[in-house]
């Protein structure tokens, strides 16, 4: 399976593209529930639920980008198809006129 479409270096990418778009938008949705604390916000368990919703949402969105893009690399791989020699053009240089 040489001309697999899935390369090493493709995996490593969507990888890395799976890994972080599950977990920026987690980060970040700790970082901003930190400043709704009760006492400080009249509905804070309402405010970190909306926050839960939005970094869901955004990991689902950020999970079908990178399914996309795969989807995307595979059609460009099948359109390419195997790499094939071709003859070489007429009176390139170093051939005999013909």
């Amino acid at each position: 399976m040489r001309d697999c479409w899935f390369t090493r270096k493709l995996q490593r990418r969507a990888a890395l593209a799976v890994v972080a778009s599950l977990a920026v938008p987690w980060a970040v949705g700790d970082f901003f529930k930190g400043f709704h604390k009760p006492g400080l916000v009249n509905d804070a368990t309402r405010t970190q639920l909306l926050i839960d919703y939005l970094v869901i949402g955004a990991s689902l969105f950020g999970l079908t980008m990178v399914g996309t893009w795969l989807i995307g690399c595979w059609v460009v791989a099948v359109m390419r198809g195997p790499r094939r020699e071709a003859d070489a053009f007429p009176g390139a240089p170093g051939e005999p006129p013909p």
